[in-house]
């Protein structure tokens, strides 16, 4: 009889185990605490000298540490450490402990005052070196930290150091010349410059961002290829005195320039006339503006008169002149024009009818 109770004890243990259990499935537990919104670390954090500033340059944090999209962030604060220099030809370099030892606190920007330092994707912070600068030269290093939305700051970013030393003279004079296929910009000679760093911004930026060209000892001249027509633009260049850390100077004043469209396309190539019976068949080559319009054909009569054969401009690469009388020679001219209505230089070609 007892042997009979067991396996239905047994049933009704593993009921009672279950059925709270089962009760359970499908209640919702606690929700999870929100992700933390801590702006990850700055890994790539450079530091320049223009004249008598520094610029921290470094990329707008878009990741927390947990690789997150952090949408935006509220502050930056920047550290300074203050080292003797190292001997020419040694290492610059500080121990991150040492950094955090004798850093001190050296400049803070909230939300407001970041969007004027930031530059499409990066960040450029610029401060006053002391003047004069210390004898014996000192070295300067620098972290930042960023604060996220919420208020979270990130570790302290690697650290990038500098010895500063007296600027070069900026390049003068500066002069920008639009042409064809470009803006030019020119500058004087600096005696000892290393080299030149050339810098454009449109003139609805307020800031520059990398050097658009970074030019040698030797050059004095750049044609930039990369603007576009009814731009306004705004350029200067410095003079380089080392490029690893950058040491510049400052800039050779501003130039700016409305880069429109006043250059006409080249003349097509290969005109040739062709007679027929009592007319004349042009052929040429096509012209290599990338904004053309189409040509415009013009004849000589024999008696001199110059008459437009194409009242608008025409796509084809010939043009059949007929109704011409045999035993004179006439002569044609074919222009390029642009869809600006720059015409350019004529191609031109002549032929005696028999």
């Amino acid at each position: 009889m007892c042997s009979e109770r067991r396996p239905a004890r047994r049933l009704l243990l593993l009921l009672a185990t279950l059925l709270p259990l089962a009760a359970a499935c499908g209640k919702k537990g606690d929700p999870l605490p929100p992700p933390r919104a801590v702006p990850a670390r700055t890994e790539r954090l450079a530091v320049r000298q223009r004249g008598v500033e520094l610029l921290l340059d470094f990329p707008y944090p878009q990741t927390t540490v947990a690789g997150l999209a952090l949408g935006g962030i509220h502050a930056v604060e920047v550290e300074e450490a203050v080292r003797p220099a190292p001997p020419e030809g040694q290492p610059l370099a500080v121990d991150g402990r040492e950094f955090a030892a004798v850093a001190r606190p050296l400049l803070k920007l909230a939300e407001s005052e970041l969007r004027g330092a930031t530059s499409g994707d990066r960040i450029v912070l610029r401060f006053r070196l002391p003047e004069p600068l210390p004898e014996p030269p000192a070295a300067r290093f620098y972290a930042v930290r960023t604060q996220g939305p919420k208020g979270e700051w990130s570790d302290r970013s690697a650290l990038a150091g500098i010895v500063p030393r007296e600027p070069p003279a900026p390049p003068q004079p500066l002069q920008l010349t639009a042409r064809a296929e470009g803006i030019e910009i020119a500058w004087g000679e600096v005696a000892g410059a290393a080299g030149y760093h050339v810098y454009r911004r449109e003139a609805a930026s307020p800031v520059y961002g990398a050097p658009l060209h970074a030019a040698g000892a030797g050059e004095r001249t750049f044609l930039d290829t990369g603007v576009r027509h009814d731009g306004r633009y705004v350029y200067t260049v410095c003079t380089l005195a080392a490029r690893e850390p950058v040491i510049e100077s400052a800039p050779a004043g501003e130039r700016e320039l409305l880069y429109e469209d006043r250059f006409p396309p080249p003349p097509p190539a290969g005109l040739t006339a062709l007679p027929l019976a009592g007319a004349a068949r042009l052929l040429w080559e096509a012209s290599p503006a990338p904004d053309l319009a189409g040509y415009l054909v013009y004849r000589r009569d024999p008696a001199g008169e110059l008459r437009l054969l194409t009242p608008a401009p025409i796509t084809a690469h010939e043009f059949l002149d007929s109704g011409l009388a045999a035993g004179f020679t006439f002569s044609w001219r074919v222009t390029a024009i642009d869809t600006q209505g720059n015409e350019g230089e004529p191609a031109a070609v002549e032929l005696a009818l028999p």
